[in-house]
């Protein structure tokens, strides 16, 4: 009985430790934005990279953007939609940096990415506690 107690103990802990390990966007200099009450965050280029490793924890969905196959840290015009199941676009914003960070409510997300008249799109569903990294990978013209 004592091991039952133990390990229940252990595993409360463990998940009550996640998301209070996460960083307050704010302490670091990150600047929150919210549509359609959905919180995301968008950046990462220098210094503020290891910032959004801080908060990661927080964004469920994070999205990094390659150019040619590499990770960069300059990235300019890339416009990005957040479409629910019914065709709603609850998200659109304009990327400011390879990392886009998103909080959503769980369920099926479509990912409409836009970059120089390349348009790639991504769908996902997002459950429970699970966290999504996903790569757009832009092809600059040849």
């Amino acid at each position: 009985m004592k091991h039952l107690a133990w390990a229940f103990a252990l595993a409360t802990a463990t998940v009550a430790s996640g998301p209070a390990a996460a960083v307050e966007e704010a302490s670091v200099g990150i600047k929150v934005h919210k549509q359609s009450n959905i919180n995301y965050v968008t950046g990462g280029v220098g210094e503020t990279a290891e910032d959004f490793a801080a908060v990661s924890a927080r964004y469920p969905i994070r999205i990094r953007f390659t150019l040619d196959g590499a990770k960069t840290d300059t990235i300019e015009g890339v416009r990005i939609r957040l479409i629910d199941t019914l065709g709603n676009a609850l998200v659109e914003a304009d990327v400011e940096g390879p990392l886009f960070y998103v909080n959503p409510p769980s369920g099926r997300w479509t990912f409409e990415v836009e970059w120089r008249g390349q348009q790639m799109k991504q769908t996902k569903d997002l459950t429970g506690r699970r966290y999504l990294d996903l790569t757009f990978d832009l092809q600059r013209a040849k």
